[in-house]
């Protein structure tokens, strides 16, 4: 779920510093040397970037500022990372916002949430996984993949509702406690559409997944 704030600074501006301070953060702390090796994942970034950014486009208006749309940061994140994930959710946005010819401020909040946020939810969801006792391929394929990116939707719209609550307007916050329902009923189509990147790419393409690891889920 997306709310456009196109209103003045006070509310949108601290999401957009905080994202815009984080993104700079992952550029330089980003593995841009395993990316650069590999021509194979050189492609499947750009593609990832064009088929999102494209793919966001399918969004459905429901009022006003508020639209919904599936993330699938989670999948973006366990194929590249957390830091080249991200980089690659805020081109595809800017590629959204462009072809929709869109003023750029519309997209801080959902950029801020959708990806930024979305992305370090995914990550952390990441840290759990690897830290349980199992090595289940199917707790890394479903856990992450599936149930991983229905938290991603739930972090991000509670997050967005506690924001606007807390910095408003208040009109925005009526919409968003009248709609917040959609964002239950968007985990599932995420889930299931992150599941089937993720159980596809790992197997078929399991060497491009970069948070799979064939020892520890395969061997172990």
């Amino acid at each position: 779920m997306s709310f456009e704030f196109v209103g003045s600074w006070p509310y949108w501006g601290p999401a957009g510093l905080m994202s815009f301070m984080a993104l700079m953060a992952l550029i330089v702390k980003a593995p841009w040397r395993q990316l650069i090796d590999r021509s194979e994942r050189q492609h499947l970034l750009l593609l990832s970037i064009f088929v999102l950014g494209v793919f966001w486009l399918l969004e459905v208006k429901i009022v006003g500022a508020v639209s919904i749309h599936p993330l699938l940061m989670m999948s973006l994140v366990m194929v590249f990372g957390l830091e080249i994930g991200i980089v690659a959710g805020s081109l595809a946005l800017l590629l959204t916002t462009f072809l929709q010819g869109r003023d750029l401020i519309s997209l801080v909040m959902p950029w801020a949430f959708n990806v930024v946020l979305a992305g370090f939810s995914a990550h952390w969801v990441l840290k759990i996984i690897t830290r349980l006792p199992t090595s289940n391929l199917f707790i890394y394929m479903l856990g992450g993949g599936f149930f991983g990116a229905m938290i991603t939707v739930q972090v991000m719209a509670a997050s967005q509702w506690l924001y606007i609550a807390i910095l408003g307007p208040e009109p925005l916050l009526v919409i968003a406690s009248d709609y917040y329902y959609l964002s239950l009923l968007m985990m599932f189509p995420e889930g299931f559409i992150n599941g089937a990147i993720i159980t596809m790419m790992t197997v078929f393409k399991p060497g491009l997944v970069r948070s799979f690891d064939d020892q520890r889920y395969l061997d172990g």
